[in-house]
């Protein structure tokens, strides 16, 4: 019988391109990789070994989306998530946290530009 076997990349749509590269590059620390080219605008970012794919033109959720545990998520393990929480304030972006997460340490959520939810997780 077939089986999946391993998770292979995250894939988020994104409104704009450049923009989505400033923030999951410069905001996020993420890693550009190499990306062929689909005939449609797209990056390519490496999460610990994870890629990420950014594509257009794909449905937006949008910056009211609601910021919660059980909304559909990329997430993301981190090395000091006070500092990461630090950056993503500087940048304008309002985090929530899981309170008394029964699952991690620490279980911290955002949005990027375009209404998809990310989460931050401590163990």
């Amino acid at each position: 019988m077939a089986q999946l076997t391993q998770l292979d990349h995250g894939s988020v749509c994104v409104g704009d391109i450049d923009e989505a590269v400033t923030f999951y590059g410069d905001v996020l620390g993420l890693s550009r990789i190499p990306r062929p080219d689909f005939g449609f605008p797209g990056a390519w970012f490496n999460a610990g070994g994870f890629p990420v794919h950014l594509t257009t033109g794909g449905t937006l959720r949008g910056a009211d989306a609601p910021l919660r545990a059980n909304e559909s998520h990329l997430a993301f393990r981190v090395d000091d998530i006070e500092a990461m929480m630090e950056r993503l304030a500087a940048h304008g972006v309002t985090t929530w946290e899981l309170p008394d997460s029964p699952a991690a340490l620490r279980q911290v959520f955002f949005h990027d530009p375009w209404g998809n939810m990310i989460e931050m997780i401590v163990y």
